[in-house]
């Protein structure tokens, strides 16, 4: 759209570029690492004349925590304003065109980390102390109450208590009360 030729005006516009880059980090992992061992303990027994030695033998898990060294990765993006140098002659202006688009090839070196996990179980352990029954007879009495009567005379006398007796009969032809 330019018809007179007038000196060169240049303007800078900025553009934005972004990229994604892996941030590597040296941390200090803890490693549980567990064993079983067997405890034992012993003691005398007396037995009339005769000691011998009891020995009980049970399991006990026995853990450690070490560090180990390992790299974990941050991915970190980050986008920058890059500078474009416009120029047209003066005389000309700017105007909206039409949409320009094209692709572009552009190379970034970075690492390319892989992480690679894996589940493992953590065995906590702690020392539990069970006791064990160990059953002796031993005799329990108990008092159960029980009722005694017995027939005492105190104080005897004769009373008079008048006898009544009840007859009963059905009447038949026989008793002629039918």
């Amino acid at each position: 759209d330019c018809e007179v030729q007038g000196p060169e005006i240049c303007r800078t516009e900025y553009e934005s570029e972004c990229w994604t880059k892996q941030e590597v980090h040296d941390v200090s992992d803890d490693v549980v690492e567990c064993s079983t061992e067997i405890e034992e303990k012993c003691q005398d027994e007396t037995s009339g004349y005769t000691t011998n030695t009891k020995c009980s033998k049970w399991p006990k898990e026995v853990c450690s925590v070490s560090k180990k060294q390992v790299k974990k990765y941050t991915p970190i993006t980050g986008c920058t304003k890059e500078p474009r140098e416009l120029c047209a002659p003066a005389g000309c202006g700017f105007k909206q065109g039409a949409e320009e688009c094209f692709d572009k090839t552009q190379t970034v070196v970075q690492d390319a980390p892989k992480e690679q996990c894996t589940l493992e179980p953590q065995r906590t352990c702690k020392h539990v102390t069970k006791l064990v029954p160990k059953l002796e007879p031993t005799e329990e009495c108990v008092d159960v109450p029980k009722e005694v009567c017995t027939r005492s005379r105190t104080n005897p006398r004769k009373v008079k208590k008048p006898v009544v007796k009840k007859w009963c009969y059905v009447p038949s032809e026989e008793s002629g009360l039918a």
